[in-house]
């Protein structure tokens, strides 16, 4: 068996190692990236809050009956939807109502035989003109008396009250066998067809910059199918909701059919609008010091932290000591480090 002489295998090893290392040396580890240029851009200053949707006051219909009476048939519950013509609720009038009026057409029919016995008399030089324009006058009195409870309702021994308009039930405030007082509510209706808004609060601090007019954009929070619909700032409350410890507001909308009443709602609402620095959302890195991105100067990945502004779906605007002439790393960021070097494959710049 041939022997590899001990002097030779010495001086293979040293001359392997030596190739290696060179080759170590030589091989600087890179990462290839993509890069964009820093836009400079008019941007929104928004403000994001939540609210629920709801109907207006002006949208809302008290349903209620001008007498006395006692609820023998409710056929909605609240929140149920309504169409214009359905009935609501059946009432049978208080019995003294009913003895109003019988009393009011007693008095009719009476003044109406006096008027005759009256014009009777002054044909046979009995009675005078005065005293026929007296019987005159009571049956136009009582004419007018039994006209007005037939207007409110009292001629009839029960009524029953339908929906002026398709709606929904927003509030139930009595019960089958209630007995009412006149003009009492019953329910109050809401429109779906106009009259809804959205409700939302408002941070202390945030409402002094807020305006009516100004535009908004309303996202319902469960639905991932939903469209935004545009609103604007109808009305702010100058007093803190007890409740809430936020300031009401209101939000009207364009679209108001689009968004069921009671829906969770987000609602960006641009204040103003400004001009500063943005690169694409995915350029900003995060870490336990704060927010950052990396822009390449010779080569060489350079770290710099930043502090964000407004963010879009595409966009985030920073602040910091960032060179805007320097490309910005769009793509490839997660893998390098401060100083790593780079081969950059240039995209176009920041889309707004």
């Amino acid at each position: 068996m041939s022997r590899i002489p001990i002097g030779c295998l010495a001086a293979f090893i040293i001359v392997y190692l030596s190739a290696s290392g060179a080759f170590a040396a030589g091989d600087t580890p890179s990462v290839q990236v993509r890069t964009v240029a820093l836009r400079h851009q008019e941007l929104p200053n928004i403000l994001t809050c939540y609210g629920t949707v709801a109907a207006t006051e002006e949208s809302i219909f008290n349903v209620s009956f001008p007498h006395p009476g006692q609820i023998t048939g409710l056929y909605v519950r609240a929140g149920q939807k309504v169409r214009s013509g359905d009935p609501l609720v059946t009432i049978t009038a208080d019995p003294a109502t009913r003895q109003g009026y019988e009393q009011a057409a007693a008095a009719l029919e009476f003044a109406k035989r006096e008027l005759e016995r009256q014009q009777t008399l002054r044909a046979q030089h009995f009675a005078t003109n005065a005293q026929v324009a007296t019987a005159q006058k009571a049956v136009t009195d009582a004419a007018v008396a039994l006209d007005s409870e037939r207007k409110l309702g009292n001629d009839q021994p029960a009524q029953v009250a339908a929906a002026p308009f398709t709606g929904y039930v927003a509030q139930l405030m009595a019960a089958p066998g209630d007995r009412l007082q006149a003009n009492m509510t019953i329910m109050r209706l809401a429109r779906t067809d106009q009259g809804v808004g959205i409700a939302i609060g408002l941070k202390p601090e945030d409402a002094d910059g807020i305006a009516p007019g100004m535009p908004a954009e309303i996202t319902p929070i469960l639905s991932a199918a939903a469209h935004p619909v545009k609103g604007t700032v109808r009305q702010i409350s100058g007093t803190v909701n007890a409740a809430t410890k936020l300031i009401d507001a209101w939000i009207d909308v364009t679209d108001p059919a689009s968004l069921v009443p009671g829906t969770s709602v987000s609602v960006v609402i641009t204040s103003s609008r400004h001009t500063g620095w943005v690169v694409p959302r995915n350029a900003v890195l995060q870490d336990d010091k704060g927010s950052y991105i990396f822009q390449v100067m010779n080569g060489h990945a350079k770290r710099i932290d930043v502090t964000t502004g407004v963010e879009t779906d595409q966009l985030t605007e920073i602040y910091g000591e960032f060179d805007a002439l320097l490309p910005v790393v769009s793509l490839g960021n997660y893998e390098l480090q401060d100083g790593m070097e780079v081969r950059e494959a240039v995209l176009a710049t920041a889309n707004p």
